[in-house]
Order: C-alpha cells, then structure tokens, then sequence
C-alpha cells in the first residue's frame, strides 16, 4: 500500500509535532485527546487552514495541490445546508465539482440507500424533506450519504457520527464505509476521535514528539506553564511525578 495522507510534524493551535500515516485502501481511527483537537486536525486534513509547523501530504504532494473533490468530509451533525431538501444536500456537491450526470446520480444514491436505508418506503418522503424537518438520525444520514456519492480518495469522518445511533444503522453506516474503501485501490477513510470509541477499525498510530498529555497537564495546571515554556518535557516530568 502507499501512503495517502501524511501529518509529519504537524502544528497548529492545541496540536504540537503530530505525525501519522493513513495508507491507500484503509479506514483508520485517529484518537485525539479533545474536541478541539479533532475539530483541528480533521481541519488540517481537509485543507481548510494550514499548518503552523510541520508538513500535510497528500498522494505525496503538498494537500494544497491536491484536485477538488479529491477529499470529502462526514461531519458528525450532517453539516446540511439548511434552505435545501436531503436530495439537495446528497447531490450538491457533485454540480460543484462538475460529477453529475442525472441518471448517473440517481442510480448511485439509490445503491447507497439500499445499504444505509433498505426501507424503500422511506425513500421518497425523506429525500423530499427540508433539512429543517429532519431528525438527527437523518441528518447524519444525509452527510453520511452525501460523501459516499462524492466518491473522494479520502473521506475525513467525525466519529460521533456513531453516537446516538441503533445497531442496525451502526452496523450498516459501517458497512457502507468499507465498501466505498473496497470499490477503488486508492479509496481511505479517516475517522477522527476525541477520546474512547467503540469502533473496531484499525487505530493510527501517532508520535506527538511534545508529549500530548504532558502539554494537557501544563495547560490545566498555571503552575506548570512556566516549567513547559522555558526547559520544556523533562523537568515538566519530573515536576509531575
């Protein structure tokens, strides 16, 4: 396999020299110690801010290189345009990137439907609804939906997407997941976590060269600010003991 994406050094705000590799063809859980660290680094990976230190690379160029379209995004909440219908939502990105061919669309989101929602007499109503009219469940099944029918190399996922879901739609937002990784050689899926997760998916390993809990423990604690300023992890490890 080949790497896909690569952190390496990565900093930027509460993230200090990240490093980690997702490799083509995998889907891949990176932990993260906070909210904020997620809503970070699925930001560094999606390109939308750039780096303070470090590299991001994608396919082994620079991310900024990297072709519209090329990376997706399942935020955990949907992430739906709110005067749109779900069909609206599903389909708009691929006019933006200039993918959609009406049947061709059709017959896409249908095959994924099948999987996340075989209730066919579902279908028609719940395309048709605004956005403001869904449930939770729904609306995380419209992002959900809407970066599988974009089909891009990598597909940045929130990992609260599982919470608050049955099973069922658990067991099969899953599988919909590994057969998008399956259908193309080149197809990744990163799953970004703030903390514990009960996804069973590879976990990435990272090297946080700073100490992640050690940088956690000095911002928490005014006492220790000073110590990680000025002689850094070594002395903030003895102090913590």
């Amino acid at each position: 396999m080949k790497p896909l994406l690569q952190f390496s050094d990565v900093t930027y705000e509460t993230i200090t020299r990240l490093s980690f590799t997702l490799e083509e063809g995998e889907i891949a859980v990176l932990k993260t110690a906070t909210g904020k660290d997620k809503a970070n680094v699925m930001e560094l990976a999606l390109g939308e801010t750039a780096t303070e230190e470090g590299s991001i690379l994608f396919r082994g160029k620079a991310l900024e290189a990297s072709p519209l379209g090329s990376i997706g995004w399942i935020p955990s909440n949907g992430g739906l345009i709110g005067n749109l219908k779900a069909w609206e939502n599903i389909t708009l990105p691929l006019w933006y990137h200039g993918k959609r061919i009406p049947d061709a669309t059709e017959e896409i989101v249908s095959r994924w439907l099948h999987i996340v929602e075989p209730d066919t007499h579902k279908w028609v109503d719940f395309m048709a609804s605004p956005s403001a009219r869904l449930g939770m469940r729904e609306r995380k099944l419209v992002g959900l939906l809407r970066g599988l029918v974009l089909a891009p190399q990598l597909l940045v996922t929130d990992a609260a997407l599982f919470d608050n879901i049955d099973q069922y739609d658990s067991h099969s937002w899953k599988t919909a997941l590994e057969l998008f990784v399956q259908e193309a050689d080149d197809r990744s899926v990163l799953i970004v976590s703030d903390g514990t997760t009960s996804l069973n998916w590879k976990i990435i390993g990272t090297n946080n060269k700073n100490g992640a809990a050690m940088k956690l423990l000095a911002d928490r604690d005014e006492r220790f600010k000073g110590l990680f300023a000025k002689v850094g992890i070594f002395v903030l490890l003895a102090v913590a003991g």
